[in-house]
């Protein structure tokens, strides 16, 4: 009996030791496997993380299932092509190393701009110069640059360390299929839904997928898309049929001036407290319009609104017809086009360049430019040679001067003579705006307004010494953001906002205007507190030197006692679709 007694202990003790390491077996295989789950855990997270920041970071009121959807949808979209790779899922990852380079970018973005991965960003980057990009990034590069790299560093350790190789390629066709059938599934629907609010889906609409990283490959082909099919297509007999509808015996010259990022609620004139515009507060014959509206916060769009007949609802004419320029021209006028923008720098500038090369003198402001003789960069470099051109022939003229104005980086859009708000960018560093220095950026920002005030002023007075019947009409392509959506930082006028679309108007007339157009100066006046969009231009001007069109609308120009005051309206710069400015507010909450 003792002996079978310790027949079982024994037998139990081998029992007990054998389960021990079986289950020591067990769990060391378990953290085997979750160790060779990290790196793909790791590479999961590295690729979803720009739409996890698109999902959480953009919207002011997180819905939890909308962001844990768009997450889902991001992961699936990488599935689909997994079938393609299953012989080698490395070598599909290996493939994604763009996207992956790219990510840090979409991240910083989001974060500081609330600007997608999409159409939206990849046409800022398309309209923009280098100059400008490094002016807008200088002051996050000492953290954008190494966490670039560690993001990439670590997927490709990630990567490297992956134990999987390849899927059987049943398996692999199935989580591409299932992939694919829920992404098309859901894209379906959401474009069933828009077609039924719009009533038509275009080409457009179709590439417009808002889901990261397809949103990034739609956006690509619908910016291509929009380069290709947005190319000037004027016949070359187009015309407007323009006339003079008299003869005077004194010289004309007319001046359009273009102004950059320019809000109305900074002008000293327009009743803010500080004296940002104190030169034409005394100017004679200036008329400021209190209520103005951009036809978009983006330049690429809203100056075509300016300068040929193209409005929010039928923004595509900019391509099909001529420009203002064009009409001057059919009733007698020389034109120039002055340019303090590097415009020729930039990849794709809508149709702006296009209308502007079609003066019968253009001249832009890029580096080291010979056409002007100041060296610096400010606006009062196109001074010289407006004075030299209009001394130069006895034509009547037509004029654009397209500034630089307000745009970013404030500090360097003026002279340290203007520093007179501090402090500011001249001696405090704004790279990167914040509550730290908001003050500073907000003082930059009224010392360029100051400036311009003077530009603007010194304009006026190189025509005034010239003696001729003129009107000189200033108008900002849209306005700017400052602090006003977000306490902590700028938005610039990445998005649609009363500060980023409602800009400041001025026209002055000379007194040789106001005497051969006494009528014109009164609708001027009268005018001034009416609603008023930027496609409002191309008849106010044509107007002003008294021409006439084949199709002209007098109820359009704000020269004329029969001015219609109409529903404004601007272009969304997310879908490119007209809305109601007394609706921004709405409007901004739907396409969130």
């Amino acid at each position: 009996m003792p002996e079978l007694l310790d027949s079982l202990a024994t037998n139990f003790k081998k029992n007990k030791a054998r389960a021990l390491d079986n289950k020591t077996l067990i769990n060391s295989r378990y953290s085997l496997y979750l160790i060779r789950c990290i790196p793909f855990l790791g590479i999961l997270l590295l690729l979803l993380l720009p739409a996890a920041f698109s999902a959480l970071f953009v919207r002011g009121n997180v819905v939890p299932l909308f962001a844990f959807k768009e997450i889902l949808l991001a992961g699936l979209f990488f599935l689909i092509p997994v079938f393609l790779f299953f012989r080698n899922i490395k070598a599909y990852l290996y493939l994604l190393l763009p996207i992956v380079l790219l990510s840090p970018l979409f991240i910083f973005s989001i974060v500081l701009f609330e600007l997608r991965p999409r159409f939206e960003l990849i046409a800022l980057i398309m309209q923009t110069n280098l100059q400008e990009i490094s002016e807008v990034v200088s002051g996050h590069l000492s953290l954008f640059i190494p966490v670039s790299l560690a993001y990439t560093l670590l997927y490709l350790y990630c990567v490297k360390r992956l134990a999987v190789r390849k899927l059987p390629f049943r398996t692999a066709l199935y989580i591409s299929l299932m992939a694919a059938v829920f992404c098309i599934g859901r894209i379906g629907y959401e474009k069933k839904l828009y077609k039924a609010a719009r009533g038509s889906i275009g080409i457009q609409n179709l590439l417009a997928v808002k889901y990261y990283p397809a949103s990034v490959f739609g956006g690509a082909l619908e910016a291509y898309t929009t380069l290709v099919n947005n190319k000037m297509r004027i016949a070359e007999d187009f015309s407007f049929q323009a006339f003079e509808k008299d003869s005077l015996s004194h010289r004309k010259v007319y001046v359009l001036i273009i102004g950059e990022s320019s809000r109305y609620d900074k002008w000293q004139i327009n009743g803010y407290r500080r004296a940002t515009s104190p030169r034409l507060a005394t100017q004679e014959n200036l008329i400021s319009y209190s209520n103005v509206i951009s036809g978009s916060s983006q330049t690429r769009m809203s100056v075509p609104m300016m300068i040929t007949r193209a409005t929010p609802d039928s923004i595509e004419i900019q391509y099909r017809e001529k420009s203002i320029l064009a009409a001057f021209s059919e009733a007698g006028y020389k034109t120039l086009w002055l340019s303090n923008q590097t415009d020729q720098e930039i990849f794709w500038s809508g149709s702006i360049n296009q209308h502007a090369n079609a003066a019968d003198i253009s001249i832009f402001s890029p580096s080291f430019s010979p056409n002007f003789e100041i060296d610096h960069y400010y606006d009062e470099r196109l001074l010289p040679a407006l004075d030299t051109l209009i001394q130069k022939t006895d034509d009547n003229l037509f004029i654009v001067l397209h500034t630089i104005g307000n745009h970013w980086d404030y500090s360097k859009r003026y002279p340290a003579s203007f520093d007179y708000f501090t402090p500011s960018g001249k001696t405090v560093n704004i790279g990167k705006p914040c509550l730290k220095n908001r003050q500073a950026v907000i003082n930059s920002y009224d010392n360029s307004i100051l400036y311009a005030d003077f530009f603007i002023d010194s304009v006026i007075n190189t025509i005034k010494k010239h003696d001729v019947v003129s009107a000189v009409k200033f108008l900002s392509d849209h306005g700017e953001d400052l602090f006003d959506t977000h306490a902590s930082r700028i938005d610039f006028h990445l998005s649609e906002s009363p500060q980023t679309l409602h800009v400041p108007l001025f026209i002055w007339t000379s007194h040789k205007f106001t005497q051969h157009y006494p009528q014109k100066h009164k609708a001027l006046i009268e005018n001034k507190d009416k609603k008023v969009g930027a496609e409002n231009t191309f008849y106010t001007l044509l107007d002003l030197a008294n021409i006439g069109i084949k199709q002209d609308d007098s109820t359009r120009s704000l020269a004329s006692c029969s001015f219609i005051e109409r529903e404004q309206k601007y272009l969304s710069n997310t879908d490119r679709m007209p809305l109601l400015y007394s609706r921004l507010s709405e409007n901004s909450k739907c396409r969130q």
